[in-house]
């Protein structure tokens, strides 16, 4: 047997502001006994005063409802939320593989494990917890105890954070096993995802299967470990039983076991019964009413930056690749030349240079634009225009369907005060090319 003495505290699992309160529902003894809550606290259980509403709800046959005299009244400070263990015996537990589609769907969740069940599966509350794959762990509890629960909650208005069976707290430990010596009850927790609660009469029966392991006889390394929470010196005979059939694979927790488990305990990692229907309303959104607006006011303003940001660089592209293709035409344009970073600067500087030495270019231009429109362009094409302004002469290459059309162009250039000549032509595949010189 390997005894441990305590157990560290995740202190990831403290949230700064925030204190968790552990509550506790335990039937009396008898038919017709009331409810009763108890409170955790450092010095153990404390008997907490409920009223007769609350306790009439769960059973209305209950007569005598007397709270303890040293009962506690509940009071909740900023920032307390509650978790509420509900009697064991209320919740039936199993593994089953549930599809992703149907887990939030209480009855397609219940219809699946119907044939485990002794109740109709219409008048149970299904909550499916995933655990590895499509395996969930599966909890059912009847719907007159939830609706008695969800009702009490909101009018008491208890800052509840999840409802669980109690047996679902040795889950925290992530082992194999794990039992629960709890007074006159006993919880059990088995490592593949299910548990229960019993009392403690009719534990016997089930310690041989709990020191069952799953691998291969004979295999140490395979066979499952079972912690042991709550065993005080009256439970002797069942320790020395445990270890005779477990030996060293039995891990005692000396620590007291509500300790134990809340030092694990992760809100996350619990299958919160008060799910669909019975959902609460966080009572923090009306303090913090603001939260909802002011994340909403930032998803637009991320959103709003990523849109410019997109368009900023869509543009780009589009500049570049606009500058590129100017680029090229004036290289095209001005072989001799090399383009600078401003194209527009450096033509504009061009024209003025053009215009200071007689207006040679500007006549030309207007001489080729005239010509060109009597020609209504026709079949021509220019395939490029070069000007020299030291000389004042302006070289064009024409594409044209004939060599005829090329000399109508020509002449028609050289009538007016310039004189042009058609320096060569060349033969193409469709029609001719002509280099003409305009001075």
């Amino acid at each position: 047997m390997v005894t441990i003495n305590s157990l560290s505290a995740d202190k990831s699992n403290t949230t700064p502001g925030r204190q968790l309160m552990l509550l506790r529902l335990s039937e009396g003894e008898g038919v017709n006994a009331p409810l009763q809550l108890h409170c955790w606290s450092h010095s153990g259980w404390r008997r907490a005063a409920l009223d007769d509403a609350f306790v009439q709800a769960f059973n209305p046959g209950c007569e005598e409802i007397g709270n303890a005299r040293d009962a506690m009244q509940l009071s909740f400070n900023e920032g307390t939320r509650v978790l509420l263990l509900l009697p064991g015996t209320w919740v039936w537990s199993g593994v089953e593989a549930i599809p992703k589609a149907a887990r939030r769907q209480s009855n397609a969740v219940g219809y699946m494990v119907e044939e485990r069940l002794a109740e109709d599966v219409e008048d149970l509350h299904f909550v499916c917890q995933p655990r590895s794959g499509d395996l969930c762990s599966v909890y059912a509890i009847a719907l007159e105890k939830m609706d008695a629960l969800h009702s009490q909650v909101q009018r008491l208005q208890w800052p509840l954070m999840a409802a669980i069976p109690d047996y679902q707290l040795l889950d925290l430990l992530g082992g194999d096993n794990a039992l629960w010596l709890d007074g006159d009850q006993a919880h059990i927790w088995q490592g593949a995802g299910h548990g229960l609660s019993l009392r403690r009469q009719y534990l016997q029966p089930l310690l041989a299967s709990l020191a069952d392991g799953e691998g291969e006889e004979g295999d140490e390394e395979m066979q499952q470990q079972l912690q042991l929470l709550g065993a005080g010196e009256q439970d002797a005979m069942t320790v020395a039983e445990l270890e005779s059939l477990l030996g060293d694979r039995l891990q005692r927790v000396e620590q007291p076991a509500e300790e134990a488990l809340l030092t694990h305990c992760k809100p996350a990692r619990l299958a919160n019964l008060m799910t669909g229907e019975y959902q609460l309303a966080d009572g923090s959104d009306e303090r913090d009413w603001w939260h909802r607006p002011a994340k909403i006011a930032a998803a637009c303003f991320i959103a709003q930056l990523l849109l410019f940001a997109a368009a900023g660089g869509y543009f780009q592209w589009r500049a570049s690749g606009t500058e590129a293709e100017a680029q090229a035409l004036f290289s095209e344009l001005f072989p001799q030349d090399r383009p600078r970073a401003d194209i527009r600067r450096q033509i504009e500087g061009y024209l003025k240079r053009a215009g200071s030495s007689g207006g040679s270019f500007g006549s030309q231009m207007q001489l080729l634009s005239r010509v060109w429109g009597q020609h209504k362009g026709g079949a021509l094409k220019l395939q490029s225009l070069r000007f020299d302004g030291n000389r004042g002469e302006m070289v064009l290459q024409l594409q044209a369907p004939n060599l005829a059309d090329l000399d109508t162009f020509v002449g028609r250039l050289g009538e007016g005060e310039f004189r042009a000549e058609l320096l060569a032509a060349n033969e193409l595949e469709k029609g001719v090319s002509g280099r003409i010189r305009l001075r």
